[in-house]
C-alpha cells in the first residue's frame, strides 16, 4: 500500500512538472518555476516609464559634480 501512494506521488509530480511546461511552451526537462520574461516585462516596464534615461541623467549630472569638487581640491592644493 505503501508503495503504491509513493508511486502515485512521484507520477503526479513529474506529471505536473511537464504538464506545466508543456502548458508554457517549454520543453519538457526545462525549470517550470524559471520565468524569464518576468525580467523582460521588467525591463520593458523601465524603459515605458523613464527610469533608464532618468537614472543615467542622474549619474551624469553627480559624476560631473564629483569632477569639478576634486578640480577644486587639486587647484587648492
Amino acid at each position: 500500500m505503501k508503495v503504491i501512494l509513493v508511486l502515485i506521488l512521484i507520477s503526479f509530480s513529474i506529471g505536473l512538472w511537464f504538464g506545466v511546461n508543456i502548458g508554457k511552451g517549454n520543453p519538457l526537462y526545462e525549470n517550470p518555476f524559471n520565468d524569464a520574461d518576468i525580467f523582460d516585462d521588467a525591463q520593458e516596464s523601465a524603459d515605458d516609464q523613464g527610469v533608464v534615461d532618468q537614472g543615467k541623467e542622474y549619474l551624469q549630472e553627480k559624476k560631473d559634480k564629483v569632477k569639478d569638487s576634486f578640480k577644486e581640491i587639486v587647484e587648492d592644493m
